[in-house]
């Protein structure tokens, strides 16, 4: 089976703004996270931790545009969509300056809520033990089957590379579930096919052939191929 990390994202109300929408370049360096948002934006979600091995506490925000454009969702198709953008900001503490220092503003990774038949997918930003976590959630209104997703970065080599990843979908009527968790440094992930209704389940190991290392530059969920076929 080829797990595919697929997200229906939620259309959002509010001000519609046309396709020339530009995203804001947001400031180098700042004593207060508030004055890393550009305006018209808000913080939708932070977390702080240490993600460079240097003690100091570091931050991530979720920014969010307070109104709604029209962005390209299938540059092929040049489908639009009329959503509230979103960035990823990693921000570095400096020991020199005592300020924080931005290190990375992706504008791409954290999906848009922008159907309005599901919720939004996009469930929360942590650090953990030097690792930044972003997770997402889908449950398809009608469906059977929710999914749920995790991606885990960590900061090395000078850059946020795509260390591990879960994927996970259950269904609320069988019970059944599949869970699919990748260590992109072993080049492996662990298969776990089971029933909670049942207390039943089947664990694997399988090798994964990685093409190339992710990072949050290049990483557009549920889009990228990692190897094998397999997209997260």
């Amino acid at each position: 089976m080829r797990p595919y990390l697929t997200f229906i994202l939620l259309l959002t109300a509010g001000r519609i703004f046309g396709q020339d929408f530009a995203y804001p370049a947001i400031v180098e360096k700042a004593a207060s996270l508030n004055d890393f948002v550009p305006k018209g934006w808000s913080i939708l979600d932070s977390a702080t931790g240490d993600l460079n091995n240097d003690r100091l506490p570091d931050a991530v925000l979720v920014l969010q545009h307070n109104d709604s454009v029209l962005l390209v969702k299938n540059e092929d198709f040049a489908d639009t969509v009329k959503t509230q953008p979103r960035i990823l900001a990693v921000l570095f503490k400096s020991a020199t300056d005592h300020l924080f220092h931005l290190k990375e503003q992706a504008d791409s990774f954290i999906l848009t809520h922008d159907n309005v038949f599901t919720d939004d997918p996009y469930q929360s930003v942590t650090i953990k033990k030097g690792i930044l976590q972003v997770d997402f959630y889908w449950y398809p209104t009608g469906g059977n089957w929710f999914h749920s997703n995790v991606y885990k970065f960590r900061y090395q080599q000078n850059d946020f590379f795509l260390i591990g990843a879960e994927y996970e979908e259950r269904n609320k009527a069988t019970s059944d579930f599949n869970k699919y968790s990748y260590d992109f440094l072993m080049k492996r992930r662990v298969v776990t096919i089971g029933n909670d209704f049942r207390k039943s389940r089947r664990t694997e190991i399988q090798p994964v052939n990685i093409v190339k290392m992710q990072t949050i530059k290049t990483l557009k969920p549920y889009t990228a191929e990692v190897g094998d076929g397999i997209e997260l």
